[in-house]
């Protein structure tokens, strides 16, 4: 795998029932002809506390597309004060499968 890019998106976290804006950053590697992308983001760890997060959220991106993160088991207080949230690397066939997810991918070329 060749990395390509880093790129920042903003989405919707849902915890819950609730939904709330965030960052999030993707990674994107070249693989064969295709391509990629990781998505990860920092939460403050009293947020997610507050939010009655355990250890998986759903990021929605703008393009609609859904991501499940997970944090490594129930989040309290012995936790970092910013904690990891990761998703599973997701797989595109070309670069529009790519960009079609994550718009914010397009501003570069591979």
């Amino acid at each position: 795998m060749t990395h390509v890019q880093n790129v920042d998106g903003q989405g919707q976290l849902l915890i819950g029932e609730r939904f709330s804006p965030m960052t999030y950053h993707v990674t994107v590697e070249r693989r064969n002809a295709g391509y990629r992308a990781k998505v990860e983001m920092q939460v403050p760890r009293d947020w997610l506390i507050r939010q009655g997060f355990q250890s998986r959220a759903t990021l929605v991106l703008s393009s609609g597309d859904r991501i499940e993160l997970e944090h490594d088991g129930p989040v309290d207080v012995s936790d970092s004060i910013s904690v990891l949230l990761q998703g599973a690397a997701l797989d595109y066939g070309d670069r529009d499968a790519l960009v079609a997810a994550f718009p914010e991918a397009d501003e570069s070329s591979s």
